[in-house]
């Protein structure tokens, strides 16, 4: 819909008003005269639910012209309303609404004000045609876009215009943007709910909620914030997560105030020293870059949630599979113990070369260890830029990825929310320059090159080679290791879809990867800028090579 101002005088006011007593539709004007809240008819037929099954942002009904009418109160409400506007001299200003008249895939539509809500549905109505450029035509070069489907805002026309190519490319024809009501704050901003949709029926977990502004100058698009569902539904365990999170982050922020106060008061009692003492006077005090605590609380949050769903959560909760590390069976525990036993394929390899000297490996499914052995390589190949900057070296990372190699995002998780909630001091960066400079006082005798000069070395392309290598063979083993036991590569297909229904411990293994995925990207992103786009998102095989060049 887009709202129509329009300007009536006090007889035709009188009208319109004694006619919307009586129309089923109702559109309510706040007090003020700020903006409309539109909704359907108090009492839809079925013809009408029909319609609204039908509807598109791009393809609405006739044209028809809904008239304002009061809010529901009693008619003496209404009576006296209607007096009082009767006795007003200066004229009233409406909102009417047009509805968009639709030829085949031609839309056309009357629009004689702009308004935020005009401007939204405009700009959709080209996203479901996937005509980006139509798209574009509604939003503003200084626009800012917040979708919580990603960690950092959309700023600019530029990268607005990628995130509507990404949206549009390679999605059904028949997905399409839905928006299900709205509330007009004035004619500038513009609050909506919204679903998607596919073969006209809703998509699962894709509701949301937006508000959205436009330039009143431009009359575009300036400022978006899109709050999508989530496919998780904690429940009761999302305050239980709260609870366990909450008091982490305000002890963190009570520290970082003190740390802050104290490096306020170092500088203000050297304010009377000379230029170069205060200089000197803030590198001690240890000026440092602060640690977001907002995106630690969520990392906390993820850890939390991955331990209940993953490992705790009852039998059978929410369709998972399989059962909870303290209701273990038996021969779960032995499966694990037998896939730890086969860690990258050491004894295997040895048996299948006819070396028995460990003892014969444990019989495991070919997808099932190809699965656990890739997880455990990307797992080990995250080390080196774990270790390549200040928190990294100030944490104790060693100890915790060593058992994060066995219980994975279970630990990394939290380990993560406290790198990020850690800060970093300014003299980092001056460190790494000295003892990258060689000579007596840096270079090769400072240690590890990751630890002492926060770049490649060595432990990299070890680590890289060895990643790469592993990863290799488990991709080899699931698809055409022990044929006899694994079958074709058909047969591979179905056993891993029914481990994934069955399994919990495997289930855990592939979400492992696709979180390792995240933190791959994140890492190389924070240490080397400058890195190939694929070395930062394409899993695995991105971080091996970059580990390697």
């Amino acid at each position: 819909r887009a709202p129509l101002h329009t300007t009536h005088s006090r007889e035709g006011m009188m009208m319109t008003m004694t006619s919307s007593l009586i129309a089923a539709p109702r559109v309510t004007t706040p007090a003020g005269g700020r903006g409309t809240i539109h909704r359907g008819a108090v009492v839809p037929s079925a013809q009408q639910n029909q319609q609204k099954q039908q509807r598109r942002p791009a393809a609405a009904a006739a044209s028809s012209v809904i008239a304002p009418s009061l809010p529901r109160r009693s008619h003496s409400h209404h009576s006296a309303r209607l007096l009082l506007a009767l006795t007003r001299t200066k004229t009233t200003t409406f909102t009417t609404t047009t509805r968009a008249a639709v030829s085949g895939d031609a839309t056309t539509a009357a629009v004689t004000a702009v308004t935020a809500e005009s401007v939204v549905r405009g700009m959709y109505d080209a996203i479901n045609r996937r005509d980006v450029a139509g798209a574009l035509k509604f939003v503003d070069d200084d626009i800012l876009y917040e979708d919580f489907n990603f960690p950092t805002p959309f700023k600019g026309i530029d990268m607005v215009k990628k995130l509507f190519e990404e949206s549009c490319d390679g999605i059904p024809d028949d997905l399409l943007f839905i928006i299900d009501e709205c509330t007009d704050g004035g004619g500038m901003s513009v609050g909506m709910t919204w679903y998607v949709e596919i073969e006209g029926q809703p998509f699962p977990n894709a509701r949301g909620a937006s508000l959205y502004r436009i330039n009143p100058a431009s009359g575009k698009l300036v400022y978006a914030r899109d709050v999508v569902e989530s496919p998780l539904k904690l429940g009761d365990v999302s305050f239980s997560i709260i609870r366990l999170v909450a008091p982490l982050v305000k002890k963190q922020l009570q520290e970082q105030k003190k740390k802050n106060a104290a490096a306020g008061e170092i500088s203000g009692s050297s304010s009377s020293s000379s230029s170069a003492a205060v200089g000197g006077a803030a590198a001690a005090a240890g000026e440092s870059t602060g640690g977001n605590n907002a995106a630690a609380a969520t990392l906390y949050a993820l850890g939390a949630a991955y331990w209940f769903v993953l490992l705790l959560s009852p039998p059978g909760w929410q369709g998972l599979p399989g059962e909870p590390a303290w209701a273990v069976a038996p021969e779960t525990l032995k499966g694990v113990i037998d896939q730890s036993t086969d860690f990258f394929f050491v004894l295997p390899l040895l048996n299948k070369a006819g070396i028995d000297l460990l003892g014969p490996a444990p019989a495991v499914h070919p997808v099932t260890l190809g699965v656990f052995n890739f997880a455990e390589a990307f797992v080990f190949m995250l080390l080196p830029p774990l270790l390549m900057d200040r928190k990294g070296r100030d944490l104790p990372t060693v100890k915790l990825w060593s058992v994060a190699m066995f219980l994975t995002n279970a630990l990394l998780l939290p380990y993560m929310a406290l790198r990020t909630a850690t800060p970093v001091p300014a003299t980092w960066e001056a460190e790494k320059k000295a003892l990258g400079s060689g000579g007596s006082e840096g270079g090769e005798g400072q240690g590890l090159a990751e630890v002492a000069r926060g770049e490649k070395g060595l432990l990299s392309k070890a680590f890289g080679f060895s990643g790469l290598a592993v990863g290799l063979v488990s991709v080899a083993w699931a698809l055409a290791a022990d044929p006899e036991v694994g079958g074709d590569m058909a047969q591979r297909g179905v056993f891993l879809g029914e481990l994934l229904k069955s399994d919990r411990v495997s289930l855990a293994f592939v979400v492992d990867i696709a979180v390792f995925s995240a933190w791959q990207a994140y890492l190389i992103g924070q240490l080397d800028p400058k890195a190939p786009a694929a070395c930062k998102y394409v899993p695995f095989w991105g971080l091996a090579a970059w580990l390697m060049l």
